[in-house]
C-alpha cells in the first residue's frame, strides 16, 4: 500500500483456502501510521442539505434486506451513498445500540448519526488518544473488545477481522456481548482461488502485513460456526478499486506515496469503469473478493 517494499512471508492452507502471514510483526502498530493509514484519514464534512436527502432515502432501508440499493435509480443511487450495508440486517432500528469494531476514528460511525442514529459506539486497538471521547451520538474507545464490557443489538466488523491475531477469539467476544436477538455484521476480504490465480502476490487484498488472514467464505463459516454463531445472510461486496490496484501493484505502483499521500490509479476514466463491471459481475456470481456476513447466536 505505501510501497515501503518489506517483504512478508505468508502460507496458504492447502485444506480451506486461507491466506495467512506466517509470522505476525512484534509492533503491529507501527504500520497503522494515523497521518496516512486510510482508517484514521476518512473524515469528510457533508453538506446538510446532503446529509437530509440521504437520511430520507436512508429511511426506508434500513434493517429491509429487500430494500438493498441494486439498481441505478435515484432512489438506489443515493443510497448506496448512505451506508447500504444497514439494510442487509433485518430488524435494525436508528435506536439499536451498535458498537464498531475496528473504527478508526470513526468514520463511519459519524455517516450513521448523520442518517439518525442515535446509540453508536467504537472502539479501536490503535486509536490515539485525541481522538478518543464522545461527540453527539458517536463515542469512541481506545482498547480491545475482550476488556470492553457491554450490551450491544449490533456489533459490526467493517475490514477489522483480518487484523487481527485471533480472530476466533474476537468473535466469540462478540457473541458474548450481543442482546437478545443481536447481529454481528462482518464485512472482510475473501480469498477466491480464480482472483489469487490472477493476480497473486499482487493481489491488494493481501495489504502486507496488516492483514493476518484472508480466509474464504467456507473458512470464515466454519469459523464462525465453531464460535456458536450462525449465518443469516452473506454475499461479495467487491468494488472496481481492488482488481484496479492489483494490476497497478503489478506494475510496481504504489496506493500511496512518500509521506503517506495518495497515488491517483495509473488507469484511464474507461479503465476504471471496466474495474467497477468487472467487480459487478463478480459479486453477481458470488465470487468477489471481498465479502459480507450476518451472523446470529445459535440457539
Amino acid at each position: 500500500m505505501f510501497g515501503t517494499r518489506e517483504a512478508f512471508d505468508y502460507v496458504l492452507c492447502s485444506a480451506c483456502s486461507t491466506l495467512q502471514i506466517a509470522e505476525i510483526p512484534d509492533d503491529l502498530q507501527q504500520y497503522y501510521s494515523g497521518s496516512s493509514y486510510y482508517s484514521f484519514n476518512q473524515m469528510q464534512e457533508e453538506p446538510g442539505w446532503k446529509s437530509a436527502l440521504k437520511r430520507v432515502a436512508a429511511g426506508g432501508m434500513i434493517g429491509q434486506p429487500e430494500a438493498y440499493p441494486t439498481g441505478n435509480g435515484p432512489i438506489d443511487k443515493i443510497r448506496r451513498g448512505a451506508e447500504p450495508w444497514t439494510a442487509h440486517i433485518a430488524g435494525l432500528t436508528s435506536d439499536a445500540a451498535i458498537l464498531d469494531v475496528g473504527c478508526g476514528e470513526g468514520a463511519r460511525l459519524q455517516s450513521l448519526a448523520r442518517l439518525g442514529f442515535t446509540n453508536l459506539t467504537g472502539i479501536d486497538a490503535f486509536l490515539p488518544a485525541e481522538k478518543v471521547g464522545e461527540a453527539g451520538a458517536v463515542k469512541l474507545i481506545a482498547g480491545e473488545l475482550p476488556a470492553h464490557e457491554g450490551l450491544y443489538d449490533c456489533i459490526t466488523m467493517h475490514h477489522s477481522l483480518e487484523h487481527v491475531p485471533g480472530p476466533a477469539a474476537l468473535l466469540g467476544a462478540a457473541r458474548e456481548r450481543l442482546k437478545p436477538g443481536g447481529a454481528i455484521y462482518v464485512r472482510i476480504p475473501l480469498f477466491q482461488s480464480a482472483i489469487w490465480a490472477e493476480h497473486g502476490v499482487n493481489w491488494a487484498q493481501i495489504d502486507p502485513p496488516r492483514h493476518l488472514y484472508l480466509f474464504s467464505a467456507a473458512a470464515f463459516l466454519g469459523m464462525a460456526q465453531r464460535c456458536g454463531l450462525a449465518c443469516e445472510r452473506q454475499g461479495t461486496d467487491t468494488l472496481g478499486w481492488s482488481l484496479a490496484w492489483s494490476h497497478a501493484y503489478a506494475r510496481d505502483i504504489a496506493m500511496h506515496g512518500e509521506g503517506g499521500a495518495p497515488n491517483a490509479p495509473p488507469f484511464t476514466a474507461q479503465e476504471i469503469a471496466a474495474f467497477d463491471c468487472e467487480a459487478a459481475a463478480l459479486n453477481s456470481a458470488n465470487q468477489g473478493d471481498q465479502g459480507y456476513f450476518v451472523l446470529r447466536a445459535r440457539t
